[in-house]
């Protein structure tokens, strides 16, 4: 009787194991996931940004063009926000 009740014991912790690796493993993938897409959507963003810069401007410096793109999701906002406030390189500069 009581191995039976130490197997029982043992086949529980063995399930509620392997679930709780499951659980977080799921919960990693969705963190991930979420990651990537946040990640995924400033790239795009910053894509955006550059070539309208370039279009309007004609010529961004390797210097901007690097600072661009390691803007936050804040400068990327104000960048887009005053994009038709930007007359020159400076005046990117100025939101970053």
């Amino acid at each position: 009787m009581c191995q039976a009740i130490r197997d029982y014991g043992k086949e529980n912790l063995r399930i509620e194991k392997k679930e709780g690796i499951d659980i977080g493993r799921n919960e990693g993938i969705d963190i991930g996931r979420n990651e990537g897409i946040v990640i995924g959507r400033n790239e795009g963003i910053i894509q955006t940004l550059i070539k309208l810069l370039q279009s309007k401007l004609g010529f961004l410096s390797k210097d901007t063009l690097t600072k661009i793109q390691s803007c936050n999701q804040e400068q990327l906002d104000l960048l887009t926000v005053h994009i038709f406030d930007i007359h020159s390189e400076k005046d990117i500069l100025r939101y970053l």
